[in-house]
């Protein structure tokens, strides 16, 4: 059903994965430092492993996979050689071996040749789709028992940290036929920002209240904000595919893009419900009155951010790590600006709740028959115990970030899988670090970020994003609202993609954002918000349903 973004949540991944990873500032040495887990027990009934949960003789794996353009190879060392590799071979008695690395954009392409000549490796990393078909070409090890015999207990607390659904859309017939590459999704949850210098300018007060959004809205766009005698400001930030609009629907309870239950405790599709509607009525009138930019349609994400750094919007739907980007560089550009994350305000005096997608990223598989399927849960254990655990300078500096260049060497891994709250965990201990003046339980990556915190607070604005991210009352604190609250929704649909979504799915997302922007623009009168909903069952909407309907049912 949707475009194919696996690029951009890539990018978005190291994004979100890398705010926090600073240096320490502290050199480490040659040594290669072996992390504790305090539960890392070694499980029996692996004939080789000996009893320090090591492989002798030592085993080999293959994989395939991408290669980031943004890590640097310390002279000597390669893909199939660096420290991660060493480290897995030293702890663990695994030697990884890499047939072919790619650039990620080439991934998919590269993917799809390997498995359709059915020469695949030892483990690898597909999309849900890739997953499905390998599954169904029964090219795959079951790791049900193999997960609940080798998994640690940390690695189990990792991939469930949102709940089932993650190990659940990894199950075909009952059995876990993969292990999910789990990645952030509600922390990631939308929130406002708003620029409060241009409050403070009109004299507005703070919204509370989606009425309270609106009002700011016009005046940003009718009050002459920036000064110059000019109506050359805008309200709220749009762009062509709306992915800036995710939290203003929300606002209105209404979630594009998911599959929502209905009254009859059936599945429906989001996007053709009377609270979508409503929203995009409330965005025609918003562009009638001149707070939207007219060119809009013709505007990416990229482009939208240019505006709000040349001082044109004065608000904006985005996650936790906007302070960063896009607003990092607005700043740099317009020191005078301020810019403050607000949680959802609501239509009504209903929550908002923020729609979430399965937090899964793709799907770490196994080939059917390869001996030691649960190598991969020793070297994921370990990753956990590096990236995540770790309280070690030497051990980050050496695994995660290189001080000397900020060289992300995490990204030489060959199996991960992310926190869903990593960063929200982390404002909380930098919170507390700021609070109480002590640093003990601050972790390598933590204190870079306390550090550029504080350097921030000492006047250095090259630092500002990172304060407006991780500091009390910040974009990261609401992400923690959200948690604390529950305030989210989620897409009930959490299988790999069913033949007739990627038979029609082409054809709907092109109808939707057709019809999305029409409206906006007016060219569409709100009732066509009907023919569109007609349209998309007609085309294959409600083949969808039915399907997903089917899915659901036996689930149950």
């Amino acid at each position: 059903m949707k475009r194919n973004k696996r690029g951009i949540v890539w990018m978005l991944l190291a994004l979100v994965l890398v705010l926090a990873a600073c240096s320490s500032g502290e050199k480490g040495n040659e040594a290669t430092p072996t992390p504790k887990s305090s539960d890392a027990v070694e499980k029996e009934g692996t004939e080789n492993v000996s009893k320090d949960g090591k492989y002798d003789p030592p085993i080999t794996l293959t994989t395939v996979r991408s290669q980031q353009n943004t890590v640097k190879f310390a002279e000597g060392d390669s893909i199939e050689n660096n420290v991660w590799t060493r480290a897995y071979e030293e702890k663990y008695g695994i030697k990884v071996k890499t047939l072919w690395a790619v650039d990620p954009s080439q991934l998919d392409q590269k993917m799809n040749l390997t498995i359709a000549s059915g020469d695949i490796p030892d483990f690898f990393l597909v999309s849900a789709t890739q997953f499905k078909q390998l599954a169904e070409a029964d090219m795959l090890t079951d790791m049900t028992e193999v997960y609940e015999k080798h998994a640690t207990d940390g690695v189990k607390s990792l991939l469930n940290e949102e709940g089932d659904l993650a190990l659940e859309s990894a199950k075909i017939d009952g059995k876990l036929m993969a292990i999910p590459f789990s990645s952030p999704s509600r922390e990631g949850s939308h929130m406002i920002y708003i620029r409060t210098d241009w409050l403070k300018k009109l004299n507005l007060p703070e919204p509370k209240t989606m009425e309270d959004v609106l009002k700011i809205s016009e005046a940003f766009a009718t009050q002459d904000p920036d000064g110059n005698n000019k109506k050359d400001t805008f309200g709220l930030a749009v762009d062509k595919d709306f992915a800036l609009l995710k939290g203003f629907y929300n606002s209105f309870h209404a979630y594009p893009g998911l599959f929502l239950k209905d009254e009859a405790a059936k599945l429906t599709y989001g996007t053709i419900q009377p609270e979508m509607k409503s929203a995009l009525g409330k965005l025609q009138e918003m562009f009638k009155a001149g707070q939207v930019d007219p060119e809009f349609g013709a505007k990416d994400v990229t482009k939208v951010f240019e505006m709000i750094s040349n001082g044109k919007i004065g608000m904006f739907y985005n996650p936790y790590y906007a302070g960063l980007y896009p607003l990092q560089a607005a700043k740099d550009k317009d020191p005078s600006m301020e810019w403050k994350a607000f949680p959802l305000a609501s239509v009504d005096d209903q929550p908002v709740k923020s729609q979430v997608e399965l937090g899964v990223a793709g799907y770490w598989v196994v080939k059917k028959g390869v001996e030691h399927p649960e190598a991969i849960l020793k070297m994921l254990d370990f990753w956990l115990q590096t990236f995540y655990e770790n309280k070690s300078d030497e051990i980050y500096q050496k695994f995660n970030t290189s001080p000397e260049d900020n060289n992300q060497v995490w990204l030489l891994n060959a199996i991960s899988a992310y926190k869903a709250f990593k960063n929200v965990d982390e404002s909380l201990r930098i919170i507390d670090a700021l609070d109480s003046k002590d640093t003990s339980k601050l972790t390598p990556e933590d204190k870079g970020v306390y550090e550029k915190i504080l350097k921030y607070q000492s006047g250095d604005q090259s630092n500002w994003g990172w304060n407006l991210i991780f500091n009390k009352g910040n974009s990261l604190s609401i992400a923690h609202l959200y948690r604390e609250n529950n305030l989210y929704i989620n897409n009930e649909f959490t299988s790999t993609p069913l033949p007739s979504m990627i038979e029609n799915g082409v054809v709907l997302t092109k109808l939707e954002t057709e019809a999305m922007t029409k409206i906006i623009l007016g060219t569409t009168p709100i009732d066509g918000f009907e023919e569109y909903k007609n349209q998309w069952l007609k085309l294959g909407g409600e083949t969808i349903l039915k399907d997903v309907n089917a899915w659901y049912e036996a689930k149950k």
